[in-house]
């Protein structure tokens, strides 16, 4: 897994590098050093907390979910683990955040099968939550309905499918017939039977209601990164922006969108009539806010899990890793 890591920020890194040299081009190098300039720097700080709040409040539905499979850590580890799994940001729909399950497995040996249901609640939850922030805009705007009608139609059916009991019990028995699977098959079943538990509707709405108030701070901070550029867009306009551009960087099952998130941002404001260097300025501060940040509070919380009392050494985790799959 730590090997996995450093591959995806190396060619994360890589693909952004080559992504933001693309995008100073376009928006031409000189205008855009001016742009950045202009910039109202102590407007950060508060882009930059505005962000936290929705970690936090994101670890609040984290200590819910997984508190409703009967999973129970001290608060302290709780969260450092949580904010590790932010360095998986920069996975394909995040879903590389199941390094949480992996580091719970390393400090209390709880399985992986167990607790991975958790990360599959979460992003079905944080989509739900931009889906109804982005609804307003689709219906005031006219535009972007695609991307969200897609989401919607994706989610009811993966939702729909783990519900219907039978059906899951019944391709889980058939999967258990395949030598290559059937050694998998205890795994499995615990796997569904969190999945159903954690995406029943009256544990799901709490989650929801905490992913939208979570990620509506982080539209407000790429409301603010607007802002400090003297951009005068109305905050509904900025979170539905901010929402499709997300939305259509998931979808594209790329590392952390790279690429169809910020091409996504720049054309959406520039059909806003903002002028193109700002466009690119303004994309280039919102994905530094919302989106490097989050890789860098991971590693640091990947650094203060290496301090956490009462585990095994962090050069095991790979044999614990190897061991429950």
């Amino acid at each position: 897994m730590l090997k996995n890591l450093k591959r995806n920020l190396l060619i994360g890194l890589a693909l952004a590098v080559s992504l933001y040299l693309v995008l100073g081009l376009y928006a031409d190098m000189g205008k855009l050093l001016d742009a950045f300039g202009s910039f109202s720097w102590g407007l950060l700080p508060l882009a930059l907390g505005l962000t936290c709040i929705n970690y936090l409040v994101r670890f609040v539905k984290w200590e819910y979910l997984i508190r409703v499979i009967d999973i129970r850590i001290p608060a302290i580890p709780s969260f450092i683990i949580f904010i590790s799994g932010l360095t998986m940001t920069i996975s394909p729909a995040k879903m590389g955040e199941v390094m949480k399950s992996f580091l719970l497995k390393d400090y209390r040996d709880i399985p992986i099968s167990r607790s991975s249901p958790v990360v599959v609640a979460e992003r079905v939850t944080d989509v739900i939550g931009v889906v109804v922030l982005g609804s307003a805009g689709t219906l005031a705007y006219g535009f972007g309905r695609e991307v969200l009608v897609i989401s919607i139609i994706l989610l009811a059916a993966f939702i729909a499918v783990v519900q219907t009991r039978p059906l899951c019990l019944g391709l889980l028995h058939l999967a258990e017939r395949i030598p290559l699977i059937k050694r998998f098959a205890r795994h499995l079943e615990e796997f569904y039977e969190n999945a159903y538990v954690l995406l029943k509707l009256r544990r799901l709405l709490p989650a929801v209601l905490l992913s939208v108030a979570g990620w509506f701070f982080e539209c407000l901070a790429a409301y603010v990164c607007l802002r400090g550029l003297g951009v005068d867009l109305k905050l509904m306009l900025v979170t539905f922006i901010f929402v499709i551009s997300s939305l259509a960087g998931a979808l594209a099952m790329v590392p952390g969108g790279l690429g169809v998130a910020e091409g996504s941002m720049t054309g959406l404001l520039i059909a806003n009539d903002v002028e193109r260097t700002v466009a690119v300025a303004g994309t280039m501060l919102i994905r530094l806010v919302t989106f490097w940040f989050a890789i860098v509070l991971g590693l640091i919380g990947l650094s203060l899990y290496g301090l956490i009392p009462g585990k095994m050494d962090k050069t095991d985790l790979a044999d614990a890793t190897a061991e429950d799959a």
